[in-house]
């Protein structure tokens, strides 16, 4: 049998077809290594546009942490064997406003837009708090009063504050396998599956899935039920209240103060309804300059971008009842879900924002450290992997002190 090159993704004029990329398979592992760069020869996509005369000028003092031996259940294992065995496509470290560390393999280097898949709602829940500080947005309104389309739906008598912190009850199940079929019809909706014929004359685009959010029983408020078309709702809610095109607004308001210079973009259904779920693709250094932001309060050489009481919110939120009330509690037993960004409970108050195959924002007050990591992993979900990163993140800071 012959080996399958990774290299050979997408090269030939076509490549064969053993090495075609397509929406049949471009989440699956070794196709993504390749799509989760090239998101936009994939599905279409809206620029989030930054300002080139800006130029990211990290303060760079480079240690070598490969050969740093992370413990993890009764065994250690050194660093950059973990990365590779992970399918981490980058991993930065900055140390008290120092980058200290970078790893780059695959297809990605510094410069490389990467698909961050659910880190995007945490970068939603950012320009969301810059628009409630704007009096644009008010998180106590109903989602129908800003978007009627919804009457009828789980979101009608919903906050937007229950759609931040995903605990608006509806009957939406989040299936990463793909035998519901609610979320079939969601993923073909957005643009990022092949629909199929028994959905396609039902569903013009990701707007009218919202639409036909069906309710639930349960109160909203009370429940922690992770839905990624929440987020999706809240782009939504971005573009209805402000007026414009969410690529536009988070290019103006996040992007470009936060001093980001490479390209960046988002996915978009039929219609151009963005998926800020999970659509945003952006570069290595870019997610870290944001991240770093975030560590830094909101505040950067361009003043106060994110308003701080929304940076010390979200991440010190004391209220976690509703966030342990739970089907299935996967991660984070004593941590919290605030805007789309988790609590850890750890014992150094370490948030982060997580998307599926292997994408990472880790901060440590504390510590002052802040990591990001980008990965191409097979899996959309693996607890093991997700807590073996964790202890890589945690020992990284214990090395740096």
């Amino acid at each position: 049998m012959i080996k399958f090159d990774i290299n050979k993704i997408m090269v030939g004029s076509p490549p064969p077809l053993e090495y075609q990329v397509t929406l049949e398979n471009w989440r699956r592992y070794p196709y993504n290594t390749w799509s989760f760069v090239n998101v936009r020869s994939v599905i279409p996509t809206s620029q989030i546009k930054s300002d080139p005369k800006q130029k990211i000028d990290f303060n760079k003092k480079l240690v070598d942490l490969n050969e740093l031996k992370i413990p993890h259940n009764n065994s250690k294992k050194k660093l950059k064997e973990i990365l590779i065995n992970c399918n981490t496509d980058s991993l930065l470290v900055m140390h008290k406003g120092i980058l200290v560390f970078e790893y780059f393999n695959y297809f990605t280097a510094y410069d490389t837009p990467h698909i961050i898949f659910s880190i995007s709602k945490s970068l939603t829940s950012l320009l969301t708090g810059i628009l409630v500080d704007k009096n644009i947005i008010n998180l106590n309104n109903l989602v129908s009063d800003v978007l009627p389309e919804t009457i009828g739906t789980s979101y009608e008598d919903a906050t937007i504050r229950n759609v931040l912190d995903m605990n608006v009850a509806s009957n939406f199940i989040e299936d990463y396998s793909g035998e519901a079929e609610i979320f079939k019809k969601y993923r073909s909706s957005t643009g990022w599956d092949v629909s199929s014929s028994k959905n396609e004359n039902t569903l013009t685009g990701l707007h009218d899935f919202l639409s036909n959010m069906p309710k639930s029983d349960y109160p909203h408020g009370k429940k922690y039920h992770y839905c990624s078309p929440n987020s999706d709702l809240l782009g939504w809610i971005i573009e209805r209240t402000s007026g414009e095109k969410f690529s536009n607004i988070m290019s103006e308001l996040l992007f470009k103060p936060a001093g980001i210079n490479h390209e960046a973009n988002i996915t978009v259904d039929k219609l151009g309804a963005p998926r800020s779920a999970g659509g945003i693709s952006i570069t290595p250094y870019d997610l870290l300059l944001i991240s770093e932001l975030v560590r830094e309060n909101g505040y950067n050489k361009n003043g106060q971008i994110i308003p701080e009481n929304w940076i010390n919110d979200l991440k010190g939120y004391q209220d976690n009842s509703c966030y342990l009330n739970q089907d299935e509690l996967k991660r984070f037993p004593n941590g919290n879900y605030r805007s789309k960004w988790y609590q850890t409970g750890f014992e150094d108050d370490e948030f982060c924002g997580i998307g599926i195959h292997g994408q990472n924002i880790w901060i440590n007050p504390k510590k002052e450290l802040t990591i990001i990591r980008m990965s191409s992993a097979s899996d959309p979900i693996n607890i093991t992997t997700e807590e073996l990163m964790f202890s890589v993140f945690k020992e990284i800071g214990n090395a740096l002190v």
